[in-house]
């Protein structure tokens, strides 16, 4: 039986503008019909991984395939993928209808093909009804499904997506991110979906690479890369959470900068400077000496209390450390500043952080 061949295959890919390196020697595989974000902060190298794959910046060095077909060199036209950029550059003085059939013609498709491939881009998209309206008539959201349906009718393999949600706002960017999952699903091919939005790459991926000064510093599932993060940087960058310095005492203990030690699992040898990483909605608050189920606590003081409606996150200080709580759906009065508290945790609720 033949292994299937990675939708996108980069091996040792390097990206240098003059001495500035944009991408360093990155290794990546992306699977056919995968729903994939690249994600990390502004210049951290993952809108030039995605130009690499259109076409629209060459490799310095290294090796890229589509379908197992090295594509490195190759012109945009010559890769059998479309990009959807943040700014829809779409035709103004173009109908809904023109923009999206605008590629079919210059590859000169005839009817009756073009009419009912431009026909299953708009059902797809759900413009049914807007075909003859322009841009100017059209919501952010609207604009953003032409692009949608223009780069989709030319039936590429893999779908490029560089920040097509950043200029929506925060309730239309949620509704459409659903719509993008649901269609990446019903056409079934590869999205490459570029953001800087952590929840945003958590919500919609299926596996999330982690860049940072381009380098890829860890691929994984959404879970993966929020429950047990490779790194300092990927374990901050994910959420909110609590790092706390330890030393390793054992391949199962670490000891807190506080002198209290937890049960957690490590590979790093003991003596090891590491950090402990928490999520702060994974830890409890309650009154000191009321008692605490299995697992690792200590002791502090509430240093500050934010109430969010649908949360109250508590700062505990605890000897030098402080730690974050969030609490989501409290009920009752919530804890004041200066109560004596203790807070705990589950075991396997720590993740420790080598690097």
């Amino acid at each position: 039986m033949t292994e299937p061949v990675a939708a996108v295959e980069i091996e040792g890919v390097t990206k240098r503008f003059d001495d500035v390196v944009a991408v360093d020697n990155v290794d990546l595989a992306i699977d056919d019909g995968e729903f994939f974000a690249l994600l990390g902060p502004s210049g951290c190298g993952k809108t030039t991984t995605l130009r690499m794959i259109a076409g629209l910046d060459l490799p310095t060095q290294g090796s890229l395939r589509i379908f197992g077909e090295e594509v490195g060199m190759a012109p945009p036209d010559r890769r059998p993928v479309n990009t959807v950029f943040q700014a829809y550059a779409l035709f103004p003085h173009m109908t809904v209808r023109q923009n999206i059939e605008f590629g079919l013609r210059m590859r000169r498709v005839k009817d009756p093909e073009l009419s009912q491939r431009v026909a299953e881009a708009i059902g797809m998209v759900r413009l049914a009804g807007m075909e003859e309206r322009r841009p100017d008539q059209l919501s952010g959201g609207q604009q953003q499904r032409v692009a949608l349906a223009r780069a989709l009718v030319n039936q590429p393999k893999v779908l490029l997506l560089d920040e097509p949600l950043g200029a929506l706002d925060l309730k239309l960017r949620q509704e459409m991110q659903q719509e993008l999952k649901a269609l990446q699903r019903e056409v079934g091919i590869t999205f490459v979906f570029v953001t800087h939005d952590q929840e945003e790459a958590l919500a919609m991926s299926e596996r999330i690479g982690v860049m940072s000064e381009g380098r890829l510093l860890q691929v994984g599932s959404p879970r993966e890369i929020y429950e047990r993060p490779s790194s300092r940087f990927v374990a901050d960058f994910i959420g909110r959470t609590n790092l706390i310095e330890a030393t390793v005492e054992s391949s199962g203990t670490v000891r807190l900068a506080n002198g209290v030690v937890i049960e957690a699992e490590t590979s790093a040898p003991a003596g090891s400077d590491v950090a402990v990483s928490l999520r702060p909605e994974r830890i409890r608050v309650q009154s000191r000496g009321a008692g605490v189920s299995a697992g690792a606590s200590l002791d502090g003081e509430v240093g500050d209390v934010t109430y969010l409606g649908h949360a109250v996150v508590y700062a505990v200080t605890a000897g030098p450390t402080l730690v974050e709580v969030r609490n989501e759906g409290e009920v009752g009065e919530p804890f004041a500043v200066g109560d004596e508290v203790t807070v705990s945790w589950d075991h396997g609720a720590a993740a420790v952080i080598a690097e």
